[in-house]
């Protein structure tokens, strides 16, 4: 088995700072600070403990240096069970701008009384942002869960057009 060599980084946005981990080069997880320090950074030693079976104890992120995180394209490693993996795989085809209902996103996937555990599923996908879990929505357009904050996702989703 090949040593394991994983990169942290506080990477800069136009709203608000966001932690990323690379496994080697892939993208293996994407959280805002933006609803706090121990959240994201507690998301992410439970990812590493799920995910690699090792605890990680306290640690500073690197700066981010190289270049424009957001414009840049970034391989992904998707680790999840095999319903998430459908699940935010689904995601990927919303496209910027549109959102869709948790109900739809069911419906989409075959699974049209699996809501809430589709909901689950967007709820824990690990690689927020590049995997557009914020264009996910309630029934009514209610847009104010989400992981990171409901600010992060009204944010998002003004960037994107889509509000």
């Amino acid at each position: 088995m090949a040593d394991l060599e994983f990169h942290i980084y506080k990477v800069p946005s136009e709203y608000g700072e966001w932690l990323a981990a690379f496994d080697q080069d892939e993208l293996i997880f994407l959280g805002s600070y933006n609803a706090g320090k121990k959240l994201v950074e507690g998301d992410l030693a439970d990812f590493f403990k799920t995910h690699y079976a090792f605890k990680v104890g306290s640690f500073v992120p690197a700066k981010w240096n190289q270049g424009n995180f957001w414009t840049q394209k970034h391989k992904i490693k998707l680790q999840g069970t095999e319903f998430q993996m459908k699940v935010w795989l689904e995601l990927l085809k919303i496209p910027a701008g549109k959102t869709v209902t948790y109900s739809e996103l069911a419906k989409k996937l075959r699974r049209p009384s699996a809501v809430r555990a589709v909901a689950s599923a967007v709820g824990k996908n690990p690689i927020s942002y590049w995997i557009p879990c914020h264009r996910v929505v309630g029934k009514n357009g209610n847009t104010l869960k989400y992981h990171w904050g409901p600010e992060v996702k009204e944010y998002l989703l003004k960037v994107e057009g889509a509000l």
